[in-house]
């Protein structure tokens, strides 16, 4: 599998229909839960989200207000903000990643979702790869010093290749405009 998991995507949108993510031209697989207006959206937002779409047109709740406890509850999920016209306060500017404007065809709501969540997880995978990279250096200090860290070394020797094999494998899934647009945000 590309991403380790199914990814989980919370809709907060009223009417918003999403396409099928589930077919076999999808790049990934993904749950969809629909916020519940009757209750409080904040009692709604945990960590386990990787994407959130938002109406930006949203007033009660108020949208900005969503994204902001998202970004403070949830800081890894991806954000997606829809609106109906060109926002005077872009939620691009207050935290979102990526804006939207409709009418929009299934074909670009589904290319963006799944673009945004292969982006966050080839940073995943790259945060990874470089954590592991730092630990072999490290213990490949300790083995000159003589101590007692071959199985340890070895391990994190494995983990290492299957890390960078799993970054490449995301890095095939995504176009070349893409990719530039991962490392740009991995850059920042």
């Amino acid at each position: 599998m590309l991403l380790k998991s199914t990814s989980r995507l919370f809709v907060v949108h009223p009417t918003l229909s999403l396409p099928d993510l589930g077919t076999d031209q999808a790049r990934i697989a993904a749950t969809v839960r629909q916020a519940d207006f009757d209750r409080s959206i904040l009692d709604q937002i945990d960590e386990s989200y990787d994407l959130l779409i938002l109406d930006w047109e949203l007033e009660t709740p108020d949208a900005r207000g969503v994204l902001d406890a998202f970004r403070q509850r949830a800081p890894n999920t991806q954000i997606l903000a829809l609106a109906d016209d060109v926002p005077t306060d872009d939620p691009v500017d207050r935290g979102a990643d990526e804006l939207l404007v409709r009418p929009l065809s299934d074909e670009v709501l589904q290319s963006t979702i799944e673009r945004l969540l292969l982006q966050q997880a080839y940073e995943t995978a790259m945060d990874e790869f470089f954590r592991l990279s730092t630990e072999r250096a490290l213990l490949e200090s300790e083995l000159q010093s003589g101590l007692d860290v071959g199985d340890r070394y070895q391990s994190v020797v494995s983990e290492l290749y299957n890390s960078r094999a799993r970054a490449a494998a995301i890095r095939d899934k995504l176009s070349s405009d893409e990719f530039d647009q991962a490392l740009r945000q991995l850059l920042e």
